[in-house]
Order: C-alpha cells, then sequence, then structure tokens
C-alpha cells in the first residue's frame, strides 16, 4: 500500500525539477540572448536562433514530460482511491470512509 505513495511522491518530486529546469532555462535565455525588436523567441541574427530553436524543443518536451508526470499521479491517485473503496466495510448501509 505504501508503494502508490511513494510513486506519487517521486513523480511530485520530478515534477518539481522538471518546473526548476524549465525556470532555469527561461532565465538563462533572457539573460544571454539579445532579442530582436517584435517577437521575444525570434532573434534577429544568425547564431542565436539556434539557441532559441533548442530551447523552444527543450520546453516543450519539459512541458510534456510535466503533463505524464501529472497524469500518472492523478491514475495513481484513483488506484488509491480505488483500493480504500473496496477495503472500506459497509455497516447498515452506511459508507465509512478511511
Amino acid at each position: 500500500m505504501i508503494s502508490p505513495y511513494m510513486a506519487i511522491q517521486n513523480a511530485m518530486m520530478a515534477q518539481n525539477a522538471t518546473t526548476a529546469k524549465m525556470m532555469g532555462a527561461s532565465d538563462a535565455m533572457l539573460s544571454t540572448v539579445a532579442f530582436g525588436n517584435s517577437q521575444p523567441l525570434r532573434p534577429s541574427f544568425g547564431s542565436t536562433v539556434a539557441a532559441s530553436d533548442t530551447f523552444e524543443l527543450q520546453n516543450k518536451a519539459d512541458e510534456t514530460r510535466y503533463t505524464a508526470l501529472e497524469k500518472l499521479m492523478v491514475s495513481l491517485e484513483k488506484g488509491i482511491a480505488k483500493s480504500i473503496k473496496r477495503s472500506t466495510p459497509k455497516f447498515g448501509g452506511l459508507d465509512y470512509k478511511a
């Protein structure tokens, strides 16, 4: 029974690490790259276009990882809830929740 709780905790820690990584990448991108006048992630000169594209792709990958971890946590929580519901006896028609 403790295994799902540990999995949820590990997923939360991975989610927090992903968020911190995304924030750090955003700070680094904004502090090191001089952008053009219009679009913030489309610099107007050569070498930083590759850096910008790399940043966008990495950010999208991190967003996907965050979403997958969130769905994992939700499914684990639903599994725990079903386990509690199955193991909780019903006395006289009343449903006593743990």
